[in-house]
């Protein structure tokens, strides 16, 4: 019997609250963008590149429908995002790879990131 693998898939949650929540994606992009549309509580995303290897998910109406996250707009001015205030939950996830799925937050990016948080 072959030992079976799991790929853990982390990105990090930051609520309006500002808790901090590691998650594990699912593998698959379908399933994925279910669960991202069930964590972050809303029906369509859009995704802010902080950098060209970590991405901020949000929920596309949260400026209509939601609360202001001030950790989320604290983290993406700290990387040039001053457009505007961020609103609802954010997903952190670690960009994308050549054919455009989502990646996961690898341990020094995940590292990096709460770093970053803790110093907001």
């Amino acid at each position: 019997m072959e030992p079976s693998v799991t790929i853990v898939r982390t990105s990090l949650l930051i609520t309006p609250e500002a808790e901090v929540i590691p998650v594990n994606l699912p593998a698959d992009s379908g399933d994925r963008l279910t669960f991202m549309y069930s964590l972050m509580r809303c029906n369509q995303v859009d995704v802010v590149a902080l950098t060209d290897q970590v991405d901020m998910w949000l929920d596309d109406n949260g400026l209509y429908t939601q609360q202001v996250n001030p950790a989320a707009t604290l983290l993406a001015r700290r990387f040039g995002r001053t457009y505007q205030d961020y609103h609802g939950p954010v997903l952190l996830t670690g960009g994308a790879d050549d054919e455009g799925e989502t990646l996961p937050l690898d341990k020094d990016k995940m590292l990096a990131m709460l770093t970053i948080l803790a110093d907001l």
